[in-house]
C-alpha cells in the first residue's frame, strides 16, 4: 500500500513537468533525437544496399560485332555501341563510359554484341585501314608516279578527285584520247610518308584509296589500261562541277565548260 502511494506522486510529477513550457521543449528535443537516430539507421541501410550491388553505372556495350582493327573513331561515328545501365558490381574495371576515350585507338580483339567495351581492348598505333572501311567500301592501292599522284603532297586523310586518261580509238582507226573524271571526293587512306619529290621524280609510289566495291574494279581497270591522276581537294568547303569527258574536240570547241 505504501509502494503505490510512493509511485503516484512520481507519475503526477512527470505529468506536471511535461505540462510546463520546459517540459514541452524537453519532449520535443527527445523526439527530434529519436527521429535523427531513425534517419541514420535508414541511411546506413541504404549504403549497405548500394555496396551489395543495387547501384548501377552507365557503360558502353557493343550492339554489333566490332572486329579487331576497328578504329575507335569509327566505333563512335558508326554507332557500334549503346549506353547501358549495369549493376556496379558487374562493371569491368576498364569499362568505357565515353566514346571519346577511344579516339585515335584501334581494337586489339573482336568485341561481340552485348559485351562491355573496355579501354584495355584498344591500343594506340597499328594499322587502322580495316577500321576505316565498312559496308560496300573497299581499300585499293594503285601505283602512281610523283606527278600523277602528287606524291609528297597528298597525305593520309586527304580527299581527292580521280581522273583517268585513255588513248582510245575513234572511227576508221583514228585515235581519240579522252580524259574523264572517274570519282570525286575520294578518301586517301594511305599515302607514301617518306616520298621526296626532289629525289624520286618520276618514280612510283602506292596510294591507297577508299572506294565502293564497284568503283574498285573501275579504278583497277583505269590504272592498268590507262593513266590515273589524283587531284587534291580543299580540306573544307570544297565545291565541285558535274564530271565531264574531255577530248581534243571538246577543248577546241570550248564545250563542257
Amino acid at each position: 500500500m505504501e509502494s503505490s502511494v510512493q509511485k503516484r506522486p512520481l507519475t503526477e510529477g512527470l505529468g506536471r513537468y511535461l505540462g510546463t513550457r520546459r517540459g514541452a521543449i524537453t519532449a520535443a528535443v527527445v523526439a527530434a533525437a529519436l527521429a535523427a537516430i531513425v534517419l541514420l539507421v535508414f541511411v546506413h541501410q541504404y549504403k549497405s544496399n548500394v555496396k551489395n550491388g543495387t547501384e548501377t553505372e552507365s557503360v558502353l556495350v557493343a550492339n554489333q560485332l566490332i572486329p579487331k582493327g576497328t578504329v575507335g573513331d569509327a566505333v563512335a561515328s558508326s554507332g557500334l555501341f549503346r549506353p547501358t545501365a549495369i549493376s556496379s558490381s558487374n562493371v569491368h574495371a576498364s569499362a568505357v563510359t565515353d566514346a571519346a576515350a577511344l579516339s585515335g585507338k584501334v581494337a586489339t580483339r573482336d568485341i561481340y554484341p552485348g559485351q562491355q567495351i573496355l579501354a584495355a581492348d584498344f591500343t594506340t598505333g597499328g594499322s587502322d585501314l580495316r577500321g576505316r572501311i565498312q559496308g560496300d567500301q573497299r581499300a585499293i592501292s594503285i601505283p602512281l608516279d610523283s606527278s600523277h599522284g602528287i606524291l609528297g603532297v597528298v597525305k593520309d586523310g586527304d580527299h581527292v578527285d580521280v581522273l583517268a586518261a585513255f588513248a582510245g580509238s575513234g572511227a576508221a582507226g583514228t585515235s581519240q584520247p579522252v580524259v574523264r573524271t572517274l570519282f570525286q571526293n575520294v578518301l586517301v587512306l594511305k599515302a607514301p610518308t617518306t616520298f621526296n619529290t626532289s629525289t624520286n621524280s618520276g618514280k612510283d609510289g602506292n596510294v591507297t584509296l577508299r572506294v565502293s566495291d564497284r568503283d574498285a574494279a573501275r579504278l583497277a581497270y583505269a590504272s592498268d589500261q590507262g593513266k590515273v591522276w589524283l587531284v587534291l581537294r580543299p580540306p573544307a568547303g570544297a565545291l565541285q562541277s558535274r564530271p565531264t569527258a574531255v577530248t581534243l574536240g571538246s577543248i577546241l570547241s570550248g564545250s563542257g565548260r
